[in-house]
């Protein structure tokens, strides 16, 4: 805490706002906000904070397959999230003209892992690390017949 004494968590609406609109007197034509706060948070502060063009979310795992589309007293803003773990990229493609957006696209695309090639070192480094500790790692906790959900 003595390195971010002033750090803290939830939308602080004041804050955000302020550089929004700093940001926005520099110049910037999109705005997008990078958050960890969950989409529930997320959905309430692009509610509350306008000039938020987009924002893309984590925390609660959720693959969104489309925005929600958020309004506010100033407008709209795209509420997002890619899932967890890197199982999907986000991709947002803005059609920008005269300094605002004129359209949008957003896709999630899938990361098969399974056909990625690790890199060698890396691969070996994990494998090194994890020997001592393998017979605890792939211990069976608990089994279950049922679904279960994430949340």
């Amino acid at each position: 805490r003595y390195m971010v004494p002033d750090w803290s968590f939830g939308i602080n609406d004041d804050d955000m706002q302020k550089i929004v609109n700093e940001t926005r007197a520099k110049g910037a034509q999109v705005v997008v906000v990078l958050s960890h706060n969950g989409m529930d948070v997320d959905l309430k502060m692009a509610s509350r904070v306008t000039g938020i063009d987009a924002i893309f979310g984590g925390h609660t795992h959720d693959g969104i397959p489309f925005p929600s589309q958020v309004k506010n007293a100033k407008g709209t803003t795209l509420v997002t999230n890619a899932g967890s773990n890197g199982k999907f990229l986000g991709v947002m493609d803005f059609d920008v003209k005269n300094g605002k957006i004129a359209g949008w696209k957003y896709r999630l695309l899938p990361v098969f892992s399974n056909l990625i090639e690790p890199d060698a070192k890396m691969d070996a480094l994990i494998k090194k690390v994890r020997a001592p500790y393998i017979a605890k790692l792939d211990e069976k906790l608990a089994v279950t017949e049922e679904l279960l959900y994430r949340r």
